[in-house]
């Protein structure tokens, strides 16, 4: 497998390539509703898996809301051609080998239990489906890592989606589910977590369908929808001064 080796230097490129690069290409990047609070406890963090993107809002997500070392979970035939990400926190799970499979897990247990109160990212869909699919289709594993663990963790779903709405770009939502401490020796039952998910992916929808905004994350650039209206409006007032 392919460990993880965060780099300062490369995290700071990576933090000013990031933001450009959202910017560029969505209208804005907002949370529903607040952060748990997590407290000094490492975070185990279960995304849905709907775009290409998430791996990159997940680092937006660290960088503006969750500020503290992050790690995610990526298939190592990506990763093995990308190995930039692994100086950012990816880390590589190969699930056509079971042995590979049971290092990467094994490998999750132990960057949840640094002393520095990470955050480890797995995808439990484990591919990527379109938003709308249910069942999401929960892999296993994440019960195999919660039964490894000798530490409290906190347990957090985070449900995000992308929403064309007014403008030429997306908007980008995200909302944290209720967080759990999970204590050593509990029992997770991973059917449950999973309609817990849907519950919450369900939840977030009828908000963004409601109109709310929540608070913005990141802002995009001016949308072409943007320069049309200001062009509009300062046509409006040029005719207006003749």
């Amino acid at each position: 497998m392919i460990k993880a080796e965060i780099s300062p230097l490369h995290e700071a490129l990576f933090k000013r390539y990031i933001r450009s690069l959202l910017k560029k290409h969505f209208n804005a990047i907002r949370l529903l509703g607040d952060k748990p609070d997590f407290g000094d406890r490492p975070i185990l963090l279960l995304p849905n898996h709907s775009t290409w993107w998430d791996g990159f809002f997940i680092h937006i997500l660290k960088i503006q809301v969750l500020k503290r070392p992050g790690y995610l979970m990526m298939l190592e035939e990506q990763l093995a051609k990308n190995r930039f990400f692994a100086n950012v926190g990816a880390y590589s799970i190969n699930p056509t080998s079971a042995k590979e499979n049971i290092r990467s897990l094994n490998y999750s247990v132990e960057l949840l239990e640094r002393p520095d109160h990470p955050f480890v990212c797995i995808f439990p869909q484990g591919v990527l489906s379109p938003w709308g699919v249910r069942p999401l289709g929960y892999r296993r594993g994440i019960d195999i890592i919660l039964r490894k663990l000798s530490k409290p963790v906190n347990l957090c779903q985070l449900a995000m989606k992308c929403e064309y709405l007014a403008g030429q770009r997306a908007d980008v939502f995200f909302q944290f589910g209720k967080n759990s401490v999970f204590e050593p020796g509990n029992v997770v039952d991973v059917q449950e977590l999973e309609q817990s998910h849907e519950h919450l992916l369900h939840e977030m929808n009828l908000r963004i369908i409601g109109g709310e905004k929540g608070r913005l994350i990141l802002a995009g650039k001016r949308s072409i929808n943007e320069s049309f209206e200001i062009l509009r409006k300062k046509l409006g007032l040029l005719r207006g001064q003749k």
